[in-house]
């Protein structure tokens, strides 16, 4: 019965020890004032087409440090990373987005405090062409930012740092 005790108060500490490292390392996260400054699709067309993949960047505005930018697509999370922040650059991130359905797409990047959208028509696949598939989102979820992050610190989820 006494080892059990223990093991039971052991577990009870690691818990919370491992619950005051996230509540320090959430509230030891950069807090500098930033706008997701500018949103835009890199493509060297004005055409969307289902099953292919399109760049989207976001930046911040320069001095912000490190911001957690998460991206949606028709309001549903389609993945989050950090922007890069590199003295003398504007905070950037970017990540690969595949649409899976044809038509009217709102993309948004939003850092926490100000959202920027983007409005695009995606038309269906090409013809003779073989539709990539959409990668399951990852970082939109607050315990996958700090995971990811940890001090908050490193490049972005595309290597742009």
């Amino acid at each position: 019965m006494t080892t059990r005790t223990r093991l039971g108060r052991r577990i009870g500490w690691g818990i919370a020890g491992l619950a005051a490292s996230l509540a320090a390392v959430t509230t030891g996260a950069p807090t500098a004032a930033a706008d997701v400054h500018d949103f835009w699709v890199a493509t060297a067309t004005s055409h969307y087409y289902a099953g292919t993949d399109y760049l989207l960047y976001a930046s911040t505005t320069q001095g912000a440090g490190v911001r957690w930018v998460i991206f949606s697509d028709n309001g549903a999370c389609i993945g989050g990373a950090r922007t890069d922040a590199v003295p003398g650059y504007t905070p950037m991130v970017g990540m690969t987005w595949i649409p899976s359905t044809a038509g009217h797409h709102v993309l948004t990047a939003d850092d926490g405090q100000t959202t920027k959208s983007i409005t695009v028509d995606v038309q269906p696949t090409q013809a003779g062409t073989t539709p990539k598939t959409p990668p399951a989102p990852t970082g939109c979820g607050k315990l996958q930012q700090l995971l990811t992050t940890g001090s908050g610190t490193g490049s972005s989820a595309i290597g742009l740092g």
